[in-house]
């Protein structure tokens, strides 16, 4: 990125051009330009036809921003801007005084702040500051910034707010359209009492400002009541045709997908490609350096050096050739070249534009039946508004299109029909993963700019779930789900957050991660403000926002302007195909492109941050050959603080505690479990208290399987750690525990413990078992397991997950409807009693005390379907006598007691509606 913003205008600069006291605007671009004075246009020529002074400006062409610093009794002197090169050109001693970075101009290159170092639009020249110190603002955005060139920053505010402290209320009146974004601003004449006045430029749009009562006119040139500007010739009054978009061309079988990002707000200043051969993809590129760009009347020249690559194509040198036309002239194509310099290899092709998006994307959305699919939010409506914000009606595809992606609907909406059996509509991620196979129309097992969006009504596990991306198995990222009524339940249809919801779903389906969790992506992503809690992104949450003195969702509105983060626009702007595109590389890996900033992997922190809670890692430490592993995390308070607020949900499904395993080559991973939901969108956060009375949390983690595959595929020594971050933000680190898995000892148990240990098995186990048609193999599987190895222990897993998916219904959508597979009581009743009956006589064989307590309750609500509620209680009293009679800890009876009795009203308040029913 240069220094000065590249603008599709016809000029790339105006300067104040005085001759004596008559006031005269130059314009240039190029070699050429335009010269006015009030009343006329003195020339539209060569630059140095019209300022024979600049004939010995060599970068004359080459400026894409200029800034006049003549004072009183000086010698005419003015900056121009190349790239990050700057020129000190003395007008009438006709010679470049200085030339260099701009870094190296006065303090510019330690004083500016970050967010002033590039991509600046406009600069000015202010009076100058005490001492005699000049002083020059720079415009950005919606923001200008007063920079003394001795002391430093005097002042960063809104346009809005003015340059200066005082004597800048007109710049409050601006019209909406000119308080971002400026194109130019030069001086126009004082007015009669002395007042500063200016000429505001964005696009072919003009303002007459006085800085202390506001906007004199504004309009096109024509309008503004200046004959010099009316004066200026139609091609330079007209608007010029963007370049900002997606350029595609072809030669022989060689197809090239350019994306050109170089004008408007919050342009990149980079330009990013694809190769492919017939459709099939072949690498990408994108510009790692700065562009350097020549303008010209007709066309310009963008060039990069130091390409990166994707797959470490030869080529390091880019040349792109865009056209500069009026919008009401013909379209013309670009011309690329990659090159190796030095040598012959090159690849040119001639490029036509596609469009101004970077990315089109085809979206296919169904919605259950009586679900209204979101349509749009009026940001005018929020009880917070970021000042200097500009209200807009924003759509899901609008709120993308600002990033640089297009949404295009793949047809209407398609409405699903529900069910005649009255099942609940509640949906887990096994079952919204066959409905997308099911019924996504563009669904193919490939990568693909196509994805599937389902509206449906709660999620199983919660119904404060609001979303989920949750297709993280086989080709990833290419569906996710929203829960409607999971949104009325928060009040939220038709507010910022069911749009909120929306965006940021898909923003995961786009390989984004959240905003506080970017470092546990491969490689790791650099983290923003506040280790990512003090981003204003669409990837934070709303009620995690921290920016250290404002917290907290309210803070969080009053300053979110409804956008992603300049980082999360890398990605979805220029990141290689494979990292972005859905069916690509697996969520996240490659995600939340960086050029810059120095990436920051997940460490452990060497001790607890919260000397009031304590986190442990319990459950089996031996395991057998594919044997799942399950552990249980322990949150507790120490007393040290009294009572403690901490989340409701403290696994590694939730938001809150990650699980960090190194298997026995030393190579450690952060557990990703196969289906996360996003619960957090809403602005509170289930919270539990912990007390004298009650001191722990407890919940239980299935650590085999999970987004990245098997995490205990090999027998020997593993080591796991958990860090859980509380409400506060700060982390409390498990001992870490150690977990060994057994070599086979015999033939069984290899063929066991290999018919366990498939992806499609892993799956299944995660989910507690699926219809889903891909993972018929896995199914198949678990059931030879039973059929020849029936009374090995480990054969109590596959009962478990095959007696607990037949024990529940099954939805999927097929032709239009909710399809519906109603409960095998008999089936469930058999494998879940086979299971509990031979973990029940050790230990150490079928399963785990965890499970086995999940098992238990699972058999008894199996049985209330079934409508023997008599077994069902019996059920439930044998499972707490079970652990009564292994001699468990005290505060652990009590808590599988409450498990029971929560189970038994559960059941008891189901067989009542059923009766009343």
């Amino acid at each position: 990125m240069g220094f000065m913003r590249y603008k599709a205008t016809a000029f790339s600069w105006v300067l104040a051009a005085p001759a004596g006291s008559e006031w005269r605007l130059l314009f240039g671009r190029g070699s050429g330009g335009a010269l006015v004075n009030e009343q006329q246009r003195i020339g539209a020529d060569y630059l140095t036809a019209l300022a024979p002074q600049l004939v010995n400006f060599q970068g004359r062409g080459l400026a894409l921003g200029a800034v006049l610093l003549s004072r009183q009794g000086e010698n005419r002197q003015s900056l121009f801007f190349s790239g990050n090169t700057y020129y000190w050109y003395d007008w009438e001693q006709k010679a470049t005084l200085s030339q260099g970075p701009w870094t190296t101009l006065a303090n510019w290159g330690t004083a500016l702040p970050a967010g002033y170092r590039s991509q600046i639009d406009v600069l000015l020249q202010a009076p100058d500051g005490a001492g005699g110190s000049r002083q020059t603002y720079f415009f950005k955005g919606g923001r200008v910034l007063t920079l003394n060139w001795s002391t430093g920053v005097v002042r960063e505010a809104l346009i809005t707010d003015g340059p200066d402290a005082s004597g800048c209320e007109g710049w409050a009146r601006l019209p909406e359209d000119f308080r971002s974004g400026l194109d130019h601003v030069a001086p126009y004449k004082p007015a009669a009492d002395g007042t500063r006045q200016s000429l505001l430029i964005k696009g072919v749009q003009g303002v007459l400002l006085n800085w202390k009562t506001g906007v004199l006119a504004s309009g096109t040139f024509d309008r503004l009541g200046v004959p010099g500007l009316a004066a200026l010739a139609d091609h330079h009054r007209e608007p010029i045709r963007p370049v900002t978009g997606r350029w595609t061309g072809t030669t022989g079988n060689q197809r090239v997908e350019i994306r050109v990002d170089l004008e408007g707000e919050r342009t990149l200043g980079v330009i990013s490609g694809d190769l492919f051969t017939g459709d099939t993809w072949t690498d990408s590129f994108r510009t790692a350096a700065d562009l350097s760009v020549v303008p010209g009347q007709s066309d310009f020249l963008v060039s990069a050096s130091g390409l990166s690559w994707a797959n470490n194509s030869p080529w390091t040198q880019l040349v792109v050739q865009l056209p500069h036309v009026v919008v009401n002239s013909p379209a013309r194509t670009a011309h690329v070249a990659l090159s190796v310099p030095a040598t012959s290899t090159t690849l040119q092709l001639t490029c036509s534009y596609a469009g101004p998006a970077l990315r089109s994307v085809e979206m296919e959305t169904d919605a259950m039946a009586g679900i209204q699919v979101f349509q749009s939010y009026d940001t005018a409506r929020g009880s917070w508004v970021p000042r200097g914000y500009r209200n807009r009606v924003l759509t899901v595809a609008s709120a993308f299109a600002e990033a640089g992606i297009e949404l295009k609907n793949a047809g209407r909406v398609n409405v699903v029909a529900p069910d005649a059996s009255g099942a609940d509509l509640k949906w887990s991620a096994a079952e919204l993963h066959a409905a997308m196979e099911a019924n996504f129309s563009l669904h193919r097992d490939v990568e693909q700019w196509k994805i599937w969006t389902f509206v449906a009504t709660y999620h199983t596990l919660d119904p404060r779930v609001l979303g989920v991306m949750f297709d993280q198995m086989g080709r990833e990222r290419q569906g996710m789900a929203v829960f409607h009524s999971g949104l009325q339940y928060a009040g939220s249809i038709g507010s910022a957050l069911e749009l909120f919801c929306y965006v940021h779903e898909l923003g995961h389906v786009f390989n984004l991660h959240h905003s506080w969790e970017k470092h546990l992506s491969t490689p790791p992503a650099p983290l923003g403000p506040n280790n990512g809690f003090g981003e204003l992104s669409w990837m934070n949450y709303p009620e995690l926002y921290d920016a250290g003195d404002k917290a907290g969702p309210q803070h969080f509105w009053e300053n979110f302007p409804y956008s992603f983060s300049d980082n999360e626009l890398r990605h979805l702007r220029h990141g290689f195909h494979r990292h972005i595109v859905p069916g690509g590389d697996a969520f996240l890996a490659n995600t939340a492109l960086d050029l810059s900033a120095t990436p920051q992997a997940f460490a452990l922190p060497g001790a607890g941050e919260d000397p009031g809670l304590t986190l442990t890692l319990g459950g089996k430490q031996f395991f057998g050959y594919g044997e799942p592993v399950m552990a249980e995390l322990r949150l507790s308070r120490t007393g040290i603080r009294g009572d403690v607020s901490v989340a409701e949900a403290i696994g590694p499904a939730g938001e809150r505690t990650k699980i960090v395993i190194t298997d026995p080559y030393g190579r450690t991973r952060v557990f990703r479990p196969i289906a996360r939901t996003c619960s957090g969108h809403g602005d509170t956060e289930p919270t539990v208290t912990l007390t004298e009375a009650n001191p722990a949390l407890y919940e239980t983690a299935y650590l085999g399987y999970g987004s990245d595959g098997l995490y205990f595929a090999e027998p020997g020594t593993y080591r796991v750690t958990a860090v859980h971050t509380g409400l506060d933000g700060a982390r409390t680190v498990s001992p870490t525990r150690t977990i060994r898995v057994r070599t086979p000892l015999d033939r069984a148990d290899q063929e066991v413990g290999e018919l366990l240990t498939g992806d499609d098995q892993g799956t299944l186990l995660a989910f507690l078992g699926s219809d889903a048609p891909h993972l018929t193999a896995g199914n198949d599987a678990l059931q030879e397991l039973i059929a020849r190895h029936g009374d090995h222990p480990l054969a109590a897993y596959a009962r478990l997950a095959r007696g607990a998916n037949a024990g529940r219904h099954f939805q999927t959508i097929g032709d239009g409807r909710l399809q519906v597979r109603g409960p095998d009581t008999k089936t469930a009743v058999s494998q879940l009693t086979e299971a509990i009956t031979v973990s029940r006589t050790d230990q150490d064989t079928g399963l785990d005390n965890l499970t086995l307590n999940a098992a238990f309750r699972r058999l008894a609500t199996v049985h209330a379907k079934a409508g023997d509620l008599e077994r069902a209680e019996a059920t439930l009293d044998t499972l707490v006598t079970h652990f009564q009679e292994q001699g468990v800890p005290a505060a652990v009876q009590r808590r599988i007691q409450e498990q029971a009795e929560t189970a038994r009203a559960g059941i008891r308040e189901t067989a009542g509606e059923e009766q009343d029913s």
